[in-house]
């Protein structure tokens, strides 16, 4: 939510409202790392441009879900995504019977076909992207089912507690849904309880199975007993039990294979006021094959030292390595918050080899008033691992009610979690806002500079500017004018190939007669230039140049109160170039007429049939169809509603691609 952080859309900057910590608390007692915990991510989507020669690489799907009462849900999910004339999708539906909120059963299952919805990751924003893989080809249909179940014993006894829940899931080689890929058949499944016997005695439980056919097959399963003696002393004990197994023709001579029973006690002393300490100690008591010993001795608690500061501190050393957390938040007033969080752990990584690895999060958020907030972070990584320094600080002021102000600033290196190549960014950003009686202006800048190692050790540069600009303005009570303007300029040293350039103006006039208000009239202009980065488009070849000068009317009546008639007509004075050194353009022209009728058959039902023309002069093309959808309200200002679209172009004339037919959803806000 908007409450757990901010985003700068210009630098794609996620300002969090608090650090996100290295591991997320497992509630178990044996630590099979230097930290014990389940590892923390924060997930960003970034969008991808298909661009002119290769319009078929498009990307799109959507999930609906519905409560047909307190106890029943029913949802569907669907995506597509093409790719060099081959196609990769992903359907899926899901049934979930709840009798309460601790008592549920939940089905799903899912099918993908094709060689898989791949992601690329970018380390400046979406300029450069990394290759993406693929786990199967055109000819690959894979299946999976999940069953999740959860029984609260409070819904089957009367003086019931604690929870039992389980979960069985099975993926087929080759199913590529969002975090759910495998390049083989495998099956996972575990449960897990958390049992009060008494007041005092509380037992918990955990166990898992994943097996991987002709890869590696791991099972482990815990037992925990926590008893409270008095009311601040807790003693804790339990016992983990683990296999690894690897059945791959190639085992990796990194790999661990073999049998781990590893016990644990704890005790555990709370205040329950302002502070309480813990220590720990595990051992390996039989293992076999190459694993190694877990031993593993650590001491650790909390402070509150005063109302406003407070300590989170763990250290620990043994066969896997010294592992240390320190968390300090000082409530400086009630206005300023400061907190450090530093973890070192012995990581295993993504090659199998064990890194030592440090992390520093430093920083502190000060709302001086209702009108002015500053923030300062500092992110530090080091080890045997790759390593950078981040420094973020910026600024938001609103020294009246109608002007907010912004600033902000990154500096630092990253780099690549693949090759450790470096990339040095300094970034600088400014926003105003302002509204008068009847205008509202905003306006938003970046400047950021991104020097980027390659293979070779050198290093090339990239400079871009970002500016976002809106205005609204109301000229009178019936007429109002709106507009905007983003611009993006990115030049980079390797030459004109890799520039990126875009450009989009839009100046719109509304009108709506308040003693006539049956009649709706938009004009808009708007111009386009765009000018993708070559690492923007997929394919080998350069990506195309579009500059248009766009012009559209759309207008609506009401007949009745059941009947809308509306049309449109566009035209687009265009040119298209395909070189991105001394580029010639050709002629990209086209007129587009809409006729559409709006009919309200229900309450809270529309429905909406369209006749579409697209006349190209240039391409000696006509395209005509129809378009149809159907609408439901939800409240007083969105509309849901979802149809088809019979023509296989779009209504909006700065897409140049004939991809356009099909289904579709679409989201409605009104004012």
């Amino acid at each position: 939510t908007t409450l757990d952080y901010d985003i700068d859309y210009l630098q794609g900057r996620i300002l969090l409202s608090q650090p996100l910590p290295t591991t997320a608390d497992d509630d178990l007692l044996v630590a099979s790392a230097a930290i014990s915990g389940h590892p923390t991510y924060l997930v960003v989507r970034y969008e991808f441009s298909p661009g002119f020669e290769d319009p078929d690489v498009l990307s799109f799907g959507g999930r609906i879900h519905y409560w047909f009462d307190d106890h029943v849900k029913l949802g569907v999910t669907t995506g597509r995504e093409e790719r060099d004339e081959v196609e990769s999708t992903l359907t899926g539906a899901d049934l979930t019977l709840r009798f309460s909120a601790a008592t549920w059963l939940r089905l799903e299952t899912g099918r993908t076909q094709g060689p898989g919805m791949t992601a690329a990751t970018s380390l400046d924003g979406g300029y450069d992207f990394n290759a993406p893989g693929f786990l199967g080809d055109a000819d690959t249909d894979a299946a999976a089912h999940r069953v999740d179940t959860s029984i609260g014993f409070e819904d089957l006894f009367s003086k019931g507690g604690g929870r039992l829940t389980g979960y069985y899931q099975t993926l087929e080689a080759g199913y590529t849904a969002p975090g759910q890929a495998t390049d083989r058949d495998l099956t996972q499944y575990g449960a897990a309880t958390d049992l009060p016997l008494t007041e005092r005695l509380t037992v918990r439980a955990k166990a898992d199975k994943s097996e991987q056919a002709q890869g590696l097959e791991t099972e482990a399963g815990e037992l925990n007993a926590d008893f409270r003696v008095g009311s601040r002393w807790t003693v804790s004990t339990g016992a983990r039990h683990d296999r690894r197994t690897d059945y791959s023709a190639q085992v990796p001579s990194t790999q661990e294979q073999g049998e781990r029973t590893d016990v644990v006690a704890r005790l555990l002393y709370d205040t329950n006021s302002r502070w309480k300490v813990y220590g720990f100690g595990q051992q390996t008591v039989q293992s076999s094959g190459n694993r190694e010993e877990n031993d593993r001795v650590g001491l650790g608690g909390s402070w509150r030292i005063t109302d406003r500061f407070a300590i989170d501190a763990e250290a620990s050393d043994g066969d896997q390595g010294p592992g240390y957390r320190l968390g300090t938040e000082l409530l400086y007033s009630d206005r300023t918050t400061l907190y450090t969080n530093y973890t070192l752990e012995n990581e295993r990584s993504d090659n199998g080899l064990r890194a030592m690895k440090g992390s520093l999060v430093s920083g502190g958020r000060t709302r001086y008033a209702d009108s002015a907030i500053v923030y300062l972070e500092e992110r530090y990584t080091h080890g045997d691992v790759p390593s950078g320094l981040m420094h973020a600080t910026g600024v938001e002021l609103a020294p009246v009610d109608r002007l907010n102000l912004g600033a902000n600033l990154d500096f630092g290196t990253l780099k690549d979690p693949q090759t450790a190549a470096k990339l040095e960014r300094t970034a600088v950003g400014a926003s105003i806002g302002y509204g008068f009686e009847r205008l509202t202006l905003a306006g938003a800048v970046e400047y950021r500079v991104d020097n980027s190692e390659q293979s070779d050790t050198s290093f090339t540069e990239r400079t871009t500017w970002l500016f976002k600009n809106s205005m609204k303005c109301q000229l009178s009570p019936d007429w109002r004018l709106i507009g905007k303007l983003n611009h993006a300029i990115s030049d980079s040293s390797l030459g004109e190939y890799h520039n990126g350039d875009y450009t989009e103006a839009v100046v719109g006039w509304a009108f709506r007669p308040v003693r006539h208000d049956r009649f709706n009239a938009l004009l808009k202009y708007t111009y386009f230039y765009n000018l993708p980065a070559a690492d923007q488009i997929v394919g080998s070849t350069a990506p195309a140049i579009q500059r248009s000068h766009i012009g559209a009317l759309d207008v609506l009546y009401d007949l009745t109160a059941r009947w809308t008639l509306g049309a449109k007509y566009a035209y687009r004075h265009g040119q298209v170039a395909l070189g991105r050194e001394n580029p010639e353009f050709f002629d990209s022209n086209a007129h587009l007429y809409i006729a559409r009728a709006d009919w309200h058959f229900v309450h809270r039902w529309d429905a909406l049939i369209e006749a579409r023309l697209l006349d190209l002069p240039d391409a000696q093309d006509r395209r005509s169809g129809a378009l149809v959808g159907l609408y439901r309200h939800i409240g007083e200002h969105i509309k849901l509603g979802a149809g088809y679209n019979f023509t296989d172009f779009s209504d909006d004339l700065t897409q140049l691609d004939f991809q356009h037919q099909g289904f579709f959803v679409n989201l409605v806000g009104k004012l």
